[in-house]
Parts: structure tokens; C-alpha cells; sequence
């Protein structure tokens, strides 16, 4: 009653304890139904609904006012294409799906993400395989600074659906309170909800609970979380592959990067850039993004880590 007795004259808020109504049947009955209960008019029952509504509603803002506002903080991946495509990088304070078949190069991109958080740290969760130290060794050393990135990393090994949560609810929320961390990275976040299974309904609860902790924590420490995928085959004509998890994930992410081997004419392409013929180009493209346009961009896998083309 307190925010009444600001809002409204006191023979009205008078009138309004008489009758026991607290502030949501204000809102929610029907100016009849007041009108019975408080003997007030309508024009008063019309002043009071806007005032209550007015006091409760979020602040409008205009489009001119939004584009002042300070943009994403970007973490680069050290590929000029990538960032290039990416303005800066992965945006920070979202979740970013990038899915592609196997062998696409999907944690090539996770662990240069993850070297190039320095001086930040950067956390990498493992579902699938082991933390592949020795390639993340050889990008690390490749580079020309002397800082040990390797130490910037922390990483986790977990198998199971219960044993993500446990990871996302409590132990991650500890490590972000003592540490400054950019970018958390999930390889993959499909393979602990690919099981035998048929429960989809509550597999789509969990997957949301997920998403809901990796958004919250994505903002309130204003990291990038990055979420790496696995894929599905698509009966489409159009599509060869759709991401793995289905509609219930696809809802629930920021941005989406398909990551694609590029075969035809690739050897054409490195020769023309002057470059070894022996490597395969990568496609990166934005299936859908708040503020990206739907490009794409090409690049290499070298021992040095990711080459533009």
C-alpha cells in the first residue's frame, strides 16, 4: 500500500484498503467490478489504472536512443575473415551456436577463441573427447608473445546431462566471482543429451534450464558463451545437415554459425592466394544473427592455428 499512498489521492487509497484489493486486482478487474467493491467513479478508476500501470511499466526508449547506447564487447578469434565477419568477434553477454559436421573444424575455432582471450581467461568445457593440450601448445607457441596462454585456460571433463548442471549452477558461478573470464566455451553442448533416450520433452526443459544459467551468467560477467554443436540429417532437399537438438535449442541462442569443408575448387583458391595446396578451406556463415548481415567468409586450418584466405 506504501506505492498506493504515492501514486493516489488518500480518499482513494482510503477506499481501495476498505475494500482489500491489492495492487493486481487493480490491474486485472474490470472497472465494473471496481466500481462495486470501492465505490469509486470510473473517471477515478481510469486515473488509478494509469497510475499503477504508468509506475509499473519499463522505460520506452527510441531507436536513436539505442544506437548511443555502448555496443557488445567482442572477442576476436585471431582470424581476420572471422572477425571480420563477426565485427569484432563473438559478442559478449550472448550464446553463439556454431555447428558443423565432424572434421569441419569446429574446436579448432573453440580453442583459438580460447588462446586469443588472453589476458582474460576463458573456461572450456569438454563433453565429447579430451582437451587437446598438445594442438592448443602448438598455436600457443606459433605466436609471437612471450605470455603462457595455457595458464589462462581452465578446462572441465563431464559426460552427463546431471553433471553439466552441477558444472553451469554452482562451480562455474565460483570460478566467475574470483576470476576474469571472457569467453566460456561448451564442446559439445549436444553430445551429453544424445543418449537412447525418447524423453524429448524433458530433454527441451533441460536444454532451456541450460540456456536460461549460460544467458544469466553470460551478462552478469559479461562473457561470451560459445556453444559448439553437433548435426543431424536433414530430409530438406536445400539442406544437407541441420543442427543437432532441434527447435527446443534453436530458440534458446543468440547468434548461429554453420562451419562447412569447402571442396570444390579449394585447391584453385589456395593457389591463387599463393598458398600451400594441401590444405582444405573452411566456410564460416552466419545462419542467423541480431546484427549480423547472412555472409559468409573463408579460411584455412594451418599448425599456427586459423589463416585467412
Amino acid at each position: 500500500m506504501e506505492i498506493l499512498q504515492n501514486l493516489l489521492p488518500p480518499n482513494m487509497v482510503e477506499k481501495i484498503e476498505k475494500a482489500g484489493i491489492g495492487t493486481l486486482k487493480l490491474l486485472t478487474l474490470s472497472v465494473l467490478d471496481l466500481k462495486k467493491v470501492t465505490n469509486l467513479t470510473a473517471d477515478d478508476i481510469a486515473y488509478l489504472k494509469d497510475a499503477i500501470s504508468n509506475y509499473y511499466k519499463p522505460p520506452s526508449i527510441t531507436c536513436d536512443k539505442l544506437i548511443e547506447f555502448p555496443k557488445f564487447k567482442k572477442i576476436p578469434t585471431g582470424c581476420k575473415n572471422i572477425d571480420s565477419l563477426l565485427y569484432g568477434g563473438f559478442a559478449a553477454g550472448t550464446i553463439t551456436e556454431l555447428y558443423g559436421e565432424s572434421g569441419s573444424g569446429k574446436n579448432q575455432i573453440g580453442i583459438t577463441t580460447a588462446a586469443n582471450s588472453w589476458p582474460n581467461k576463458s573456461v572450456y568445457i569438454c563433453t565429447e573427447d579430451i582437451f587437446p593440450v598438445k594442438r592448443l601448445k602448438q598455436i600457443t607457441d606459433s605466436s609471437s608473445a612471450t605470455n603462457d596462454h595455457c595458464k589462462h585456460i581452465f578446462v572441465e571433463h563431464l559426460t552427463e546431462p546431471h553433471e553439466l548442471f552441477s558444472c553451469i549452477k554452482v562451480r562455474l558461478p565460483r570460478l566467475l566471482e574470483q576470476n576474469k573470464v571472457s569467453t566460456l566455451i561448451i564442446d559439445s553442448i549436444a553430445a551429453p543429451f544424445r543418449c537412447e533416450s525418447t524423453n524429448y520433452m524433458k530433454r527441451a526443459e533441460d536444454l532451456r534450464e541450460i540456456a536460461v544459467m549460460l544467458l544469466a551468467l553470460a551478462q552478469k560477467y559479461n562473457l561470451s558463451v560459445i556453444c559448439i554443436n553437433q548435426v543431424t540429417a536433414s530430409f530438406e532437399k536445400t539442406l544437407h545437415v541441420l543442427p543437432s537438438l532441434g527447435l527446443a535449442w534453436s530458440n534458446l541462442v543468440t547468434y548461429r554459425l554453420c562451419l562447412q569443408k569447402q571442396s570444390e575448387n579449394c585447391n584453385a583458391i589456395l593457389f591463387q592466394k599463393g598458398m600451400q595446396c594441401n590444405h582444405t578451406v573452411r566456410e564460416l556463415s552466419v545462419v542467423f544473427a541480431p546484427d549480423l548481415p547472412n555472409a559468409s567468409t573463408k579460411f584455412i586450418i594451418t599448425s599456427e592455428g586459423l589463416r585467412s584466405i
